[in-house]
Formats: structure tokens, sequence, C-alpha cells
């Protein structure tokens, strides 16, 4: 359909590393009509694909989109933060191994789809490679310490929170207290359709944005490690 002209074309992001290590993934985005006729957006990443209602992607215009949380009962949502410019040397090197596990994993279009269903656990997806935790060997030979280093650990951990692109997964499924907050397209991996509800991860903690908390409060440790190493949390 985008090839033919019929679906009208949103957004499209190569992805990379920019100077100062940070890193963005390709995605495509696309308005199209669903099997019932309703408009909706369709983003594509690396043989993985969502669609989304338009209502819940209001800020696709302005290359944003919505992530949505649902946190069931809990009165606290903690969600990372990393402020790249507090990082020492050992965490500078911490982000430079994530940033080249990430490099790694977008760099080809079945290890990326491989790698952001690795940890898929559900009886749609038991005919890919799901249950392999493939990231996390990728991880490791690229110099993340995942077991030995609290900083590695905590950032790894923060990453592979799930989010979701339609606001009802949060607030019925896994509501009823939920959040909502915003990150540019380039920001998130796409679990494909089938996978879970409207399913994507990020990849910058700190790109992500938190603007709306319903039964909850929003929660933003920064990332610090003590003087034996540990990987410690500071409110913000």
């Amino acid at each position: 359909m985008a090839r033919d002209g019929p679906a009208s074309p949103i957004a499209c992001h190569l992805g990379g590393v920019t100077a100062d290590a940070r890193m963005t993934a390709p995605v495509a985005v696309y308005v199209v009509c669903d099997a019932l006729g309703r408009a909706a957006y369709l983003f594509m990443q690396h043989g993985s694909y969502q669609l989304v209602p338009v209502d819940d992607q209001p800020l696709l215009g302005s290359g944003a989109v919505i992530l949505y949380r649902g946190v069931q009962r809990s009165r606290a949502f903690r969600f990372l933060r990393v402020i790249h410019g507090n990082l020492g040397a050992s965490g500078r090197r911490v982000w430079r191994s994530y940033v080249r596990t990430q490099l790694r994993m977008l760099s080809d279009s079945e290890l990326s789809f491989n790698t952001i269903h690795d940890r898929a656990a559900r009886s749609e997806t038991t005919h890919i490679r799901d249950r392999s935790w493939l990231s996390d060997d990728i991880a490791k030979t690229e110099g993340l310490d995942l077991a030995g280093d609290g900083l590695a650990a905590t950032l790894w951990s923060a990453v592979h929170q799930s989010f979701a692109l339609a606001r009802w997964v949060a607030e019925r499924k896994f509501g009823p207290h939920f959040v909502a907050g915003r990150t540019p397209i380039g920001n998130i991996r796409l679990t494909t359709f089938f996978a879970g509800e409207h399913e994507v991860r990020i990849i910058d903690p700190d790109l992500v944005e938190f603007f709306e908390a319903h039964g909850c409060q929003v929660e933003r440790p920064v990332l610090s490690v003590d003087r034996r190493g540990r990987a410690v949390g500071r409110k913000r």
C-alpha cells in the first residue's frame, strides 16, 4: 500500500548513533484503515508492526509517540532517569557498551526482530524465537556486565520494561492505575502486533517525559553508584 500510494506516510526514521552517543531506531509510520474501516496508524520496524488507533497517538505529527503503562493498583510508578551529563567514567563506559548493544541488535532486521521478542512468553509467540534471551548474550559480548555491574543491570532492567501505544491496554487491562508519557518516535522498539497489547520498549530512558498519572504518582530515581559499585536510585 505504501508503494502504491494508498497508505499516507506520517514519519520515517532511519535510526543511528549521534556524536554524543545517543541511539535512535529505524521506524516508519503510515495512516491506513484497519479491518473495520477505521483510521489507524501502522508502525513498521524490522518485521514488527503495530496497528494503533489514531486517537491514541495525537502527537505523531510533532514527531512524538505517547507511551501508556498500567500499574494495576500500585500508588507509584518508578522509571529510571540516567542524566548522561552526571555519569562518571565508569558510567560512560556502561552507556557506550549499551549503545553498542542496541546498535548491533538494530543493524540487522532478523536480529532486531529476534532480540525484541526474546522475552516474549505467550502462546501466540511459541513459533518465533521467544524466551531465547538473545539480547542478553549480545549485551555481554559488548561489555555489559549484567550480573556484576549494578549500573548495567539497572539500565538493562529499565529498558526491558514494556509500554503500550494504545491507552486501553494500560487503562483497562493493566489498570486501573496508569501513566502516560511522550517520547520521540525514534526512541521505541516494537514487538509485533500478535505478540502483545501494542507493546513497545524504549531505548533511552531520559527521552521519556511523563505528563499524566491516574491513581498513582511517577517517581524517577536517578541512576548512580555507591562506593561499593552498587546501583542506587535517588528520587528526582
